[in-house]
């Protein structure tokens, strides 16, 4: 190893010196091809992966120094791609200690090593798959106008130890676009190479890396229909995810089933669903990089899923409920129980499920809706959350008893206000808690529950209808028949055949009024008389107005029952009224509104016409024609003041003579307004002036 070291020290010295000389002669470099060869490395170098290399794992490999013009370079080439080669953890680098003493015990030294033949032997020396081997051809600098660009041709490949083949190969020469030392240029473009052999890799689907470390599994178990693996995940930073394979035998064939990424979680759980009950599938997990490389996957896990639950026990059927079997059993200890499957049959019928119980704690179930004293037989099943059913339960029969006798005697009393009084015989029997009252608007149905009254003791009930909050649309309606049946309704809510139909007819409505009157030409009002209704419990009449024959809906006043007559007052004068009338019983029920009688109000007396003034010596004298009513009383004379008008006098006739103040000069202003026996006034005259000489 002395002697090694000396060597090494020796050919640093060389290469140094060496390095000098090629600087002193540095040949011009053509711009075109710093262009076509700069650090971006946009054109590839020639790469070549044999189509073989994804069928056989390299798990252990030996990178050899290169062969360089000078030694070192050829070793510090080497070191930078055994550095690269070992971040894509594809290959499990050999040590650079244990691989120095296997050269120095071969005595090659650092020189690098370039036959295939070599390479074999010295890789089963050091019991390796695989030897990457290389050689540096140019590793120098050229000119390029004022600037010295550096210049490197790296060739590689790795060598099958069993066989001798090229796994793969990597031929590039590259110079740098701007003046950069050789060791940073090579660094850089041997991590280039490296980055693109990796693509090549992935592409040709050699992607087994031998160097991932395998990953972690926590726990493994099945359960319905399949299976759970936990694993302890690594650095996220180091690996992306994990790759899942299946098998249902140990030596496979294996399918990946999922990809699982790395989200730096404290455990990273895979589900496989959707498998076969009882059965045993074998896995293999394996990781991933952020290169895309797979690590070596673990030994098969081998895991059971579970199989379909057990049989359930300690079935039992009740006898003696009316149209009912109530079924209890003991509930399955199987955690995975879903629910269970109710399963009957009859005399008449094979088994069929008739009832699916969604509860994996219950344990009971009543089979409702049977016929009356028949036998009826059950099994059970339980079904996991898969569907999974277990063997049925052992038989178990029942015998339903008979529903409630028929209520008796059911009356209806007609003639009642909108409602109808019913009345039954009760049955007594002990597993009777009501009746359910039925009707219908036709003898032959259908019929519609209406009401239930609690106790078996009851036997009466008075149908209301169903009244609103608002109003009494849903009231029973007037002189109308309905029909009626009773159910008697045990405690398990079974109900007996329908009781004798029995209808009624609720109590009609008031007919219409008749003889109804009006007087004529009263003042203000309206007399109504009538002939009283026939009915002997009416005990108001309501009187409607309107000034329309197809508006007279204005509920004016109620007239007393004893007393057929009302008058309607407060009227306008000289209008035509409309007047309607109705009889409203001791129920509240009202009736039909009679015919419209129309009568007309006393109008006011004309406005009085031809007034005129004369004076006659100190005198003035006011003159008018008489109206035309035959009953005027008097007229008003009045005579206009400074705001208002004031009344001066009254007269029976047609002419007044005034008295008072009259200055020379003053104009003085007179109306006159006609006045009936009922004091009813009329307009005012036109007015008449005259001024006082």
């Amino acid at each position: 190893m002395k002697k090694i070291r000396l060597v090494i020290v020796f050919l640093c010295l060389l290469s140094s010196a060496f390095f000098l000389l090629s600087c002193a002669s540095t040949p011009e470099v053509d711009r075109e091809e710093i262009l076509s060869r700069g650090d971006t490395r946009e054109v590839r170098g020639r790469i070549f992966v044999s189509p073989t290399a994804k069928q056989r794992v390299y798990q252990k490999v030996a990178v050899m120094p290169f062969r360089a013009p000078v030694e070192l370079a050829g070793s510090s080439i080497s070191d930078m791609f055994a550095t690269e080669i070992s971040r894509t953890y594809k290959y499990q680098l050999v040590e650079r200690s244990q691989m120095e003493q296997v050269l120095g015990e071969q005595a090659l030294g650092l020189k690098g090593v370039t036959e295939n033949v070599i390479a074999m032997k010295i890789g089963k020396i050091l019991g390796v798959q695989g030897v990457i081997v290389g050689t540096v051809p140019e590793y120098g600098s050229k000119a390029s106008g004022k600037a010295e660009l550096s210049a490197i041709g790296i060739n590689v490949r790795m060598i099958d130890v069993s066989d001798g083949s090229v796994v793969w190969s990597f031929t590039d020469t590259a110079i740098s676009d701007k003046p950069v030392s050789l060791s940073a240029f090579a660094n850089r473009m041997v991590r280039n190479m490296v980055d693109q052999l990796t693509q090549e890799w992935i592409k040709s689907g050699d992607t087994m890396a031998a160097n991932i470390p395998p990953p972690q599994i926590i726990a493994s178990f099945g359960k319905i229909r399949g299976t759970i693996i936990d694993i302890l995940p690594d650095s996220p930073k180091e690996v992306t995810g994990y790759i899942i394979l299946r098998s249902r035998s140990e030596k496979g064939p294996y399918q990946e089933v999922a990809s699982l990424e790395n989200t730096g979680s404290k455990t990273i759980r895979f589900e496989d669903q959707n498998l076969l009950d009882a059965e045993t599938y074998f896995y293999k997990i394996s990781a991933k990089v952020r290169s895309g490389f797979t690590g070596m996957p673990v030994e098969p896990i081998k895991i059971t899923t579970a199989g379909p639950p057990g049989a359930i026990t300690g079935l039992t059927a009740q006898s003696g409920i009316i149209r009912k079997v109530a079924l209890a059993w003991q509930p399955s200890p199987d955690p995975n129980t879903k629910g269970y499957f109710i399963l009957r049959k009859t005399a008449e019928t094979p088994w069929a499920k008739i009832q699916t119980l969604e509860n994996p704690t219950q344990s009971s179930f009543t089979d409702q809706g049977l016929e009356d004293n028949k036998t009826y037989s059950y099994r059970v099943t339980t079904y996991n959350v898969v569907g999974s059913e277990s063997p049925p339960s052992q038989v178990v029969t029942a015998t339903t008893k008979g529903a409630p006798s028929s209520p008796q005697k059911l009356e209806a009393l007609s003639k009642q206000a909108r409602k109808v009084p019913l009345m039954w015989t009760p049955v007594l029997e002990p597993e009777v808690k009501g009746y359910a009252i039925y009707r219908a608007m036709k003898a032959e149905g259908p019929f519609e529950k209406i009401a239930f009254v609690e106790g078996k003791e009851q036997s009466k009930y008075t149908d209301g209808g169903k009244k609103g909050y608002f109003s009494d649309e849903a009231a029973l309606q007037d002189d109308t028949p309905y029909y009626y049946k009773v159910r008697a309704v045990n405690v398990v809510e079974v109900e007996s055949p329908d009781s004798p139909m029995n209808p009624a007819v609720t109590k009609p409505v008031p007919g219409p009024v008749t003889g109804l009157t009006a007087n004529q030409f009263e003042v203000k009002q309206v007399s109504l008389q009538w002939q009283p209704n026939p009915e002997k419990d009416i005990v108001k009449y309501e009187l409607f107005r309107g000034e329309s024959p197809n508006a007279i809906d204005k509920q004016v006043l109620d007239a007393p029952a004893s007393n057929p007559q009302a008058v309607d007052k407060g009227l306008k004068d000289g209008t035509q009224y409309y007047h309607k009338i109705r009889a409203v019983d001791q129920d509240g029920l009202k009736g039909k509104l009679s015919e419209a009688i129309v009568s007309t109000t006393k109008p006011l007396p004309k406005k009085p016409q031809g007034l005129k003034v004369l004076l006659e010596g100190s005198q003035v004298k006011l003159n008018w024609q008489p109206n035309p009513e035959p009953d005027i009383a008097k007229y008003i004379i009045s005579q206009k003041g400074f705001l208002f008008w004031d009344k001066i006098g009254e007269s029976t006739e047609t002419g007044y003579l005034f008295t008072g103040e009259m200055k020379k000069g003053k104009t003085l202003t007179f109306r006159i307004i006609a006045v009936d026996k009922t004091n009813l006034e009329s307009e005012a005259s036109e007015e008449a002036n005259i001024t006082i000489p």
